[in-house]
């Protein structure tokens, strides 16, 4: 991470947190890339005490997105001595790694490898571009969401024993959190002099309609977690979580296997499809309690119904594991992974 003193140009800031899935992606793509890390700060918000949804965060992205990650860059035009630099915001893997490759070209050099030109993480056809939006579409479909499997529970005894440990711990300081920001922004509403436009919602209550529905998307599993939901929500909850583990993840395997061509994604080179995609898997092998090493994909099998991992899939794990990016992302990820995770 790179210091936010002692150098008067404008940098890059990629809002980030250990713990989300998603802002290893775009770190993975920064190593990939070979920007030094002078290039650019990673600035972390704490997502479990629900600071995704801070207003430095908010007035920081100019938008009530409030995700992370978050890359924050100052437009060529305004940086300079004695110019007030602007900044634009991208607001998801997508869009970012897609700024981060193109942003650095082939003559810039890898800063990690003086020797080698930065790679081409885009597809250079037309097929490979579909490809590619096919892979990364498939890892992010909501029914394999790595943050709700992180928070599955299949039966009464694991939901016990989450409750006790980081996941149901981190719901209630989220909880906590997000009840104080709204409390907050209907202080911040009552005090303002701004009148909203006709059909229009001021800045102030466009902030209390979102944190109202984060609080009431984070209430649910809340109330799962503390006992609040009755017997059929729980039971409801129980067979969602057993069928994303047993069918909706086999599903998902079986399509991967299908469209990643090999060893990578696409083929022979690294793409922007690999990262997506090891990012997602690496979490989803922590949440089964493996280990970021070539034996650690082993560790979803149990959880999968009998469904087995195909030959390209396990191969792909074995590539990436030993891939420098990998290393100085993904391993010291884990660790936040299984914290969170409750091993």
């Amino acid at each position: 991470m790179t210091s936010e003193q002692g150098s008067s140009t404008p940098k890059a800031i990629l809002y980030s947190w250990p713990t989300s899935v998603w802002s290893t992606v775009p770190q993975l793509c920064l190593y990939e890339k070979g920007y030094s890390d002078d290039e650019y700060i990673i600035r972390y918000v704490d997502i479990n005490e629900g600071a995704t949804v801070m207003p430095v965060v908010l007035c920081s992205c100019s938008r009530l997105t409030g995700t992370i990650p978050t890359l924050v860059v100052p437009t060529l035009e305004t940086t300079g001595t004695g110019v007030d630099t602007r900044y634009r915001s991208l607001r998801d893997t997508v869009s970012i790694c897609d700024f981060l490759d193109h942003a650095r070209s082939a003559n810039a050099g890898h800063m990690h490898h003086p020797d080698k030109p930065a790679p081409t993480l885009a597809p250079a056809t037309i097929e490979g571009k579909a490809l590619s939006d096919t892979i990364i579409s498939l890892i992010h479909l909501t029914t394999v969401d790595p943050n709700f499997l992180a928070l599955c529970a299949r039966n009464a005894e694991e939901l016990a024993d989450k409750a006790k440990k980081a996941p149901g711990q981190s719901l209630t300081a989220r909880r906590e959190s997000l009840l104080r920001y709204l409390e907050e922004a209907k202080h911040a509403v009552s005090e303002s002099a701004v009148a909203p436009k006709e059909g229009n919602l001021t800045w102030e209550q466009k902030t209390v309609k979102f944190l109202e529905e984060k609080i009431k998307s984070n209430e649910q599993l809340w109330e799962l977690y503390n006992g609040k939901a009755g017997k059929d929500r729980e039971e409801m909850f129980f067979d969602v979580c057993r069928k994303t583990w047993t069918e909706a993840l086999p599903e998902t395997f079986n399509k991967l296997e299908d469209a990643i061509q090999g060893p990578f994604a696409l083929g022979d080179q690294v793409s922007l499809a690999d990262l997506h995609t090891i990012s997602w898997l690496t979490r989803l092998v922590s949440i089964a309690g493996g280990d970021p090493n070539q034996s650690g994909i082993e560790s979803l099998h149990p959880h999968l119904g009998g469904f087995k991992l195909g030959p390209k899939l396990l191969k792909f794990w074995e590539i990436w594991v030993q891939r420098e990016s990998f290393k100085k992302v993904l391993v010291p990820a884990t660790g936040e992974f299984e914290r969170m995770s409750g091993h």
